[in-house]
């Protein structure tokens, strides 16, 4: 039996603009710092780091690369 139609039934849609997910985009700058503390911390402390800035070990090593590239 279908339930009976009232005020406060009120159809939901979506915003398009909230569902959609963006990538995070790091500055030149904060990936350097961030490659400098890596450097600076002492033997299991990079971890922490990374949790901190909620960042991902494939994601420094990416920077490292990047930055041995410019250098060279």
């Amino acid at each position: 039996m279908p339930k009976p139609d009232t005020a406060n039934n009120q159809e939901v849609r979506p915003d398009p603009q909230l569902e959609r997910r963006t990538r995070r985009t790091f500055t030149v700058d904060y990936k350097l710092s961030i490659l400098q503390q890596a450097a600076a911390c002492k033997h299991g402390e990079v971890g922490a780091l990374l949790r901190r800035e909620k960042l991902y070990t494939n994601q420094l090593a990416q920077w490292h690369r990047e930055f041995d590239i410019m250098l060279a």
